[in-house]
């Protein structure tokens, strides 16, 4: 008689605890698609709002250099000032900047404020060409030309974070906009009335916007 062990097939009672690594990446990969930029990063929807404030307030000041025919330079001073007091506002209320890009990862801010940036010289290349353009003609001219520059850069930012594995509706997010400043910066030295309102235009059309993307990433 033999004795009862309680295990008749030790080899079928052993669970197969062996992980598949590309299945778990798989997984993994999924997940994190799923998420949006608020799950990755706290609080970066409410960036949205600020920034609205942010174009809101340039634009209108800018809007003011327009209708009082003041220098150009002005408007440079303007939007850059205002983004040096927006990045001081998120690093204090954030601590880092927007959407916390790692040492190997693309920086989103960075991509769209190269662009920005790239705008100047163009404007001064073209503006050799292009002396005898009236006041409003010319403000139109290199306005609408840096609404698209930022527009191309939002399309590009969109596109950026795929890196990130952010998922398709924040993302659309950026490429909507990009789309939106393309065409009123191409509208922009088209339709006269925006030769001097095209500030007006664009403050409060960003303005709605911000409003509108932040409503749709926070709802559930």
């Amino acid at each position: 008689m033999t004795e009862d062990t309680g295990f008749t097939n030790g080899d079928a009672r052993t669970e197969d605890t062996t992980v598949d690594p590309a299945a778990l990446q798989d997984d993994l990969d999924r997940i994190k698609e799923a998420m949006g930029i608020a799950e990755r990063y706290e609080s970066a929807t409410e960036q949205w709002l600020l920034f609205g404030v942010y174009v809101a307030a340039g634009a209108a000041l800018s809007q003011y250099v327009v209708l009082n025919r003041l220098a150009g330079w002005w408007h440079s001073v303007i939007w850059l000032g205002l983004a040096g007091v927006t990045y001081l506002l998120i690093r204090l209320r954030y601590g880092g900047p927007a959407f916390g890009p790692g040492r190997n990862e693309p920086n989103i801010g960075f991509q769209i404020v190269v662009i920005y940036l790239g705008s100047l010289p163009i404007q001064v290349v073209i503006g050799t060409f292009l002396p005898d353009l009236g006041y409003l003609a010319e403000n139109a001219l290199f306005f609408g030309l840096i609404l698209i520059l930022l527009g191309l850069a939002y399309l590009v930012a969109g596109e950026t974070l795929k890196a990130y594995r952010i998922r398709a509706r924040d993302r659309r997010a950026f490429h909507a906009g990009g789309l939106g400043m393309v065409a009123l910066g191409t509208a922009i030295p088209l339709v006269e009335v925006l030769h001097t309102w095209g500030y007006t235009a664009f403050g409060v059309g960003y303005l709605g916007y911000a409003l509108l993307t932040y409503g749709v990433l926070t709802r559930e």
